[in-house]
């Protein structure tokens, strides 16, 4: 099934992107539900408490991950920014009057409002020239609930 891993995905992705946003607000240690903790033993105790699984003795889960080291500093959440603003424009193509994802016409305006333009608008102007309206979570959560 599509969804069978959805959960325990999204779980370690918001347990990595807290973790990722606490590290990066202040130097340690870092207090976490009224207990202080050097960075391997938070990374551990977050996997735990929010995705469930607790890390193997003696090992550093944390080392493995390069995000927190490569200059992201805070920004391991945009992923599913990303992911949000891509669900609400590919849903515009699943709901076209064409009734298929290669409906032409909006694909050349597609074109014109988010890949012309690159980074000469920002983001948002970007996405409401395209929908023409706010963007918004719905298909996001749509396509992660199946509902």
């Amino acid at each position: 099934s599509r969804f069978a891993m959805e959960g325990l995905s999204r779980s370690r992705y918001l347990a990595m992107a807290l973790y990722d946003l606490k590290i990066h607000s202040g130097p340690g240690p870092y207090l976490y539900k009224g207990k202080a903790f050097d960075a391997c033993q938070l990374y551990d105790v977050m996997m735990e408490d929010i995705f469930g699984v607790s890390n193997i003795a003696e090992t550093f889960g944390v080392a493995s991950w390069f995000h927190p080291m490569m200059g992201y500093d805070a920004g391991y959440y945009s992923y599913i920014w990303s992911e949000t603003f891509a669900s609400d424009l590919f849903s515009e193509f699943e709901n076209s009057e064409q009734e298929t994802v290669m409906d032409s016409t909006l694909g050349a305006k597609y074109k014109k409002t988010i890949l012309s333009p690159c980074a000469m608008l920002d983001g948002e102007t970007m996405l409401y020239n395209f929908l023409e309206r706010k963007a918004t979570s719905a298909a996001f959560l749509k396509r992660i609930t199946g509902d």
